[in-house]
């Protein structure tokens, strides 16, 4: 992630002079559950056209098989670390401490958004596991998000499931959704250095401070603010994030150098920038949030040359939709 603060603190991330309350993107849709067998969707069809499909029929989510809920469910408990005992005795499991934990995340917060089966096959070189393919969204009550795709081998015998092995790892949000505020900078100075740290603690604080925008008589004297720019979706490593003013609306083109970051939970960037310009549509700018993906290992020499960065936030500082003549 680029320019990702290693050390932060209130005096260091405020100091830049900058050229210088709306939600851009809403970070999750629907209700927040953990009943994985409401959820799941796609169920049954393998990516593999010479893989034994055992079912590629449509299904309801009611008659997806106990089994699979099972393997979900404890894929789900134990990303949230929660004790692999009960978890097998809850869902005549054996073996969900084989499931790994994330060391440097805590995801005890988040609840399932949507569950999406992919494969489904037994292998043809070992016709007795059941192989199944799945990618999750996670959801906390803030609304960040964040992807996992997981692999899992297991056997049934009578009532239970046999895990063999199983592997996860976060997947990319196409297109991360972005939350960008406007607040005084002296409310973002009250906060000490733990509590910029604090995901829950800084969010709290900016909302409850962000400046209303929009206001077709806001005073056209400059003063002290700070844009702030919540990627609401985990940035993958590799992955790059940049907070852009511009005067200009169309592309992503903008002025970067005055832009700050925080990584939050080891996965959600946070720009901050600071400056001193007006609320009034008549000096409104704009705020670009813009993503590039990693690169592509196999991009070839051509694809090297071409730059897949992504506008994904578009912020006007006076609420306009077009620039200010």
């Amino acid at each position: 992630m680029k320019k990702t603060l290693q050390s932060i603190t209130i005096s260091r991330f405020l100091s830049a002079a900058a050229l210088s309350l709306s939600l851009l993107l809403a970070g999750c849709q629907g209700n927040v559950s953990e009943t994985v067998g409401d959820l799941l969707t796609n169920p049954f069809g393998s990516s593999d056209e010479e893989e034994e499909v055992i079912n590629v029929v449509a299904l309801t989510p009611q008659e997806v098989p106990w089994h699979i809920q099972a393997t979900v469910a404890a894929t789900v408990l134990r990303l949230k670390d929660e004790d692999p005992d009960a978890i097998d005795e809850k869902f005549s499991l054996v073996g969900s401490g084989g499931i790994a934990t994330d060391e440097n995340s805590s995801l005890a917060g988040f609840g399932v958004e949507n569950v999406q089966i992919n494969d489904f096959f037994r292998p043809q070189e070992a016709p007795e596991i059941n192989r199944l393919g799945a990618r999750l969204i996670l959801v906390d009550p803030t609304g960040r998000r964040l992807g996992v795709s997981f692999v899992a081998d297991y056997e049934l015998a009578e009532d239970q499931v046999i895990l063999k092995g199983h592997q996860w790892g976060y997947s990319r949000a196409e297109t991360p959704a972005v939350e960008t505020y406007i607040v005084r900078t002296a409310a973002i100075e009250e906060l000490d250095e733990a509590s910029v740290r604090d995901y829950q603690t800084f969010r709290s604080h900016i909302l409850s401070n962000a400046a209303p925008t929009g206001d077709p008589t806001a005073s056209a004297d400059i003063a002290d603010y700070t844009v702030v720019t919540f990627v609401m979706d985990r940035i993958l490593d590799g992955d790059k994030f940049e907070v852009r003013l511009s005067a200009v609306k169309d592309g992503t083109e903008g002025f970067p150098d005055a832009s700050r970051y925080i990584l939050h939970d080891n996965g959600w960037v946070t720009g901050i920038v600071p400056g001193r310009f007006s609320l009034a549509g008549e000096k409104s700018f704009w705020v670009k949030a813009v993503y590039t993906p990693k690169e592509e290992e196999d991009g070839g020499f051509f694809g090297k040359l071409l730059t897949n960065e992504r506008l994904i936030g578009l912020y006007n500082t006076a609420n306009l939709s077009e620039s200010a003549s």
